[in-house]
Parts: C-alpha cells; sequence; structure tokens
C-alpha cells in the first residue's frame, strides 16, 4: 500500500510540476491604431493657412484661437506668453499698430506615429512701428510651433516660438 501512496504522491507532483512549466500563449497585444498622419499633416497645413489669414486680417480673436488655452508664445526680447488670454491681448495689442502686418507661410509639418503630437516649421515677415523711430521696421525669420491634438480632434498651437534671422 505504501508503494501505491508513494506512486500516486509523485503522479501527482509530476503532472503539477508538468503544468507549472507550459507555457502560457502571450498576451494579445493590442491593435496598432490607425495611421493618420498624412490626413493630421493636411488639417495642420490647413489651420496654419487660416491662422495666416486671420494675421493679415489683423483679427486678433481669431488668431488667438488657434492657440490651446495653456500654450506659450516665445517672442525674442521679451518674457514668454502663457495662456490663451495672455497670447489674446499680446496678439491684440500689437494688431492695434497701424504699421502692423504678419505673414507666415508653412514649410514643414511632421505629426507623431500616436497622432496626438506634431511640430510645423516655417518662415514669417512681421513689419511694426519701430518704438525708437516711430518708422515701420519688418523683421523675418523662421518659426516652429508645437501641435497638440485636442480632445475634440481639433490641433491647437501649444508652443510658437519664431526665431528672427540675424540683423544685417
Amino acid at each position: 500500500m505504501k508503494t501505491v501512496v508513494t506512486r500516486i504522491g509523485s503522479l501527482v507532483v509530476m503532472v503539477f510540476l508538468g503544468a507549472c512549466s507550459q507555457q502560457q500563449p502571450p498576451a494579445p497585444q493590442p491593435a496598432e491604431p490607425p495611421d493618420t498622419r498624412a490626413a493630421d499633416e493636411a488639417a495642420i497645413r490647413a489651420a496654419a493657412k487660416e491662422w495666416a489669414s486671420a494675421a493679415a486680417a489683423k483679427d486678433a480673436e481669431k488668431f488667438a484661437s488657434f492657440y490651446a488655452e495653456d500654450a506659450t508664445l516665445m517672442l525674442g526680447n521679451a518674457p514668454d506668453f502663457k495662456g490663451a488670454t495672455a497670447i489674446r491681448e499680446t496678439a491684440g495689442g500689437m494688431m492695434q499698430d497701424a504699421n502692423f502686418a504678419l505673414s507666415f507661410e508653412t514649410t514643414a509639418v511632421q505629426v507623431a506615429r500616436s497622432g496626438d503630437m506634431a511640430y510645423e516649421l516655417g518662415t514669417y515677415s512681421m513689419t511694426a512701428t519701430n518704438p525708437k523711430t516711430k518708422k515701420p521696421a519688418t523683421e523675418k525669420g523662421n518659426y516652429v510651433v508645437v501641435w497638440k491634438k485636442q480632445a475634440d480632434g481639433k490641433w491647437k498651437a501649444i508652443v510658437d516660438a519664431p526665431v528672427s534671422d540675424p540683423a544685417g
């Protein structure tokens, strides 16, 4: 009888060890989201054109509407403007200048594979009254805008950083 119990015990241990050593199939990987980069790039390019039109029309409200609520505008020789309200006030003040003119053009857009972030590169030209000479002065340069897709699916600028060309 002792041999039967020992054999049964050994059999139970072998079955238990065999079950423990069996490899479990890998957990299913989540499906990769669809690649929407081309459509997102087209949406950002279209938004940038509308944004430039708002600047040309000196429409501060429309111009500011392209920024996210938590956006940052980084202008040279000035503190950063943080938040949509500060950006709207800054743009509105600049656009009051009779000589104000702003134009910009996208040269490249790169959208993250995740489809939630992108950056835009471009060139700009801005004219404003020089406070010292009281004459129009034009600044040209390049810019980078970081875009973030919002909960409603719209793209908004979260960082806007124009960089003026060296004075020459």
